[in-house]
C-alpha cells in the first residue's frame, strides 16, 4: 500500500509539472500579450514590463521561475486583476466552488445510483424505460438551459431560492441542484449498464441456481462489480466540479473559480491560469488514487501492489 502511494505521488507530481509547463508554454508561445489593451503602447513601455516580469529572459528560464514560484507556494500576481495575488483569487474563489460542487456531486451519488439501479432490477420494464428516458434528457440538457428553468421556477414563482449572488444560506441549492441534475443523469446511466452487466454473469446465475435469495445476489455479489465502472467516473466527475463549472456559476451569478478559467485565457492571464490548470489536475491526481484504493476494497482480485 505504502509503495503504491508513493508511486503515484510520484506520478502525480510528474502530472502537475507537465500540465503547468504546458500551460505556461501555450500562453507564452501563442500570439498576444497579457499586457494588451485597447490603446497602442509605446515600445520602450513594453520593454519596462518586459524587463520587470521577466518576459526579456529565455522562455526556460521564466518556466523554471513560475514552477518554482508554484513549488513553495510563493504564487505570482495576476495580469489582469491588478493588485491581487493568484492565491488570493483563488481562495476567495475555492470556497465557493468546492461548497456548490461537493453538494452537486451528493446529489448526483444519491439520486443517480437508486435510480439507475431500480431500472437495472427492472431491465426492459417500463420504470427501466422511463428512468432511461429521462437520465438520456438529463445527459442532453447543458446547464446554461437547466440553469434558467430551474432558477425560473423555484426563485422567480416560488421564491424559495434566491436566483442570483452568494449572499444567503440557501445560495447553493440552485446551482448544486443544476450540476447535480445534470451529472445525475450519466450516474444513473452507468449504474444501469453496469449492474445490468454483472446481473449477467455466470457466477450470478451460479448463485440464483443454488437459491440464494435475489436481494442478496444483487447486494453482495452484483452491486459491487457494478459500482466498479461507475467509480471510474466519479474520480473525474468530483473533480471538475469541485474546480468550478463557468456556465452555471455565470448563470447564478457566483463568485467562484469558474468564471476565471475563461476569463485568465481570454485576457492571457497565464499565472493564473496556470494555478487554476495546477489545482485541477491536483484534485484528478487525488481523486485517481481515491478511486484505485476504492477499487480494490471493493474488488479482492484488484492488487494495489499490481497496479
Amino acid at each position: 500500500m505504502i509503495r503504491f502511494i508513493l508511486s503515484r505521488f510520484i506520478q502525480g507530481i510528474i502530472v502537475i509539472v507537465a500540465v503547468l509547463s504546458i500551460t505556461f508554454l501555450i500562453f507564452r508561445l501563442g500570439p498576444g500579450s497579457p499586457f494588451a489593451s485597447g490603446r497602442e503602447m509605446p515600445e520602450y513601455v513594453r520593454e519596462n514590463l518586459d524587463r520587470i516580469y521577466g518576459f526579456d529572459k529565455p522562455i526556460i528560464v521564466q518556466l523554471w521561475r513560475h514552477l518554482v514560484s508554484f513549488a513553495t507556494f510563493d504564487l505570482p500576481v495576476s495580469f489582469r486583476l491588478k493588485g491581487w495575488g493568484v492565491g488570493e483569487i483563488i481562495a476567495q474563489g475555492l470556497p465557493v466552488s468546492f461548497t456548490v460542487g461537493g453538494a452537486a456531486f451528493l446529489i448526483a451519488i444519491l439520486l443517480g445510483i437508486p435510480a439507475g439501479a431500480l431500472a437495472a432490477l427492472r431491465a426492459g420494464k417500463l420504470r427501466d424505460r422511463v428512468t432511461m428516458a429521462a437520465a438520456t434528457l438529463g445527459v442532453c440538457v447543458p446547464s446554461l438551459v437547466l440553469g434558467p428553468v430551474i432558477s425560473l421556477v423555484f426563485g422567480l414563482k416560488l421564491h424559495w431560492f434566491n436566483t442570483a449572488g452568494w449572499g444567503s444560506s440557501g445560495d447553493w441549492v440552485l446551482p448544486s441542484v443544476t450540476l447535480g441534475l445534470i451529472s445525475a443523469a450519466a450516474v444513473a446511466r452507468l449504474t444501469r449498464g453496469g449492474l445490468c452487466e454483472a446481473l449477467a454473469a455466470d457466477h450470478i446465475r451460479t448463485a440464483r441456481a443454488k437459491g440464494v435469495e435475489e436481494k442478496m445476489i444483487v447486494a453482495r455479489h452484483a452491486f459491487k462489480l457494478a459500482c466498479l465502472p461507475l467509480i471510474n467516473y466519479l474520480g473525474p466527475l468530483a473533480a471538475g466540479l469541485m474546480s468550478g463549472s463557468f456556465v452555471t456559476e455565470t448563470v447564478f451569478q457566483l463568485p467562484g473559480l469558474g468564471r476565471h478559467f475563461v476569463s485568465s485565457a481570454l485576457h492571457k492571464d497565464f499565472t493564473l491560469a496556470m494555478c487554476l490548470a495546477g489545482l485541477f489536475a491536483a484534485l484528478i491526481v487525488i481523486f485517481n488514487l481515491l478511486v484505485d484504493i476504492l477499487q480494490a476494497w471493493l474488488n479482492p482480485r484488484i492488487r494495489l501492489s499490481d497496479q
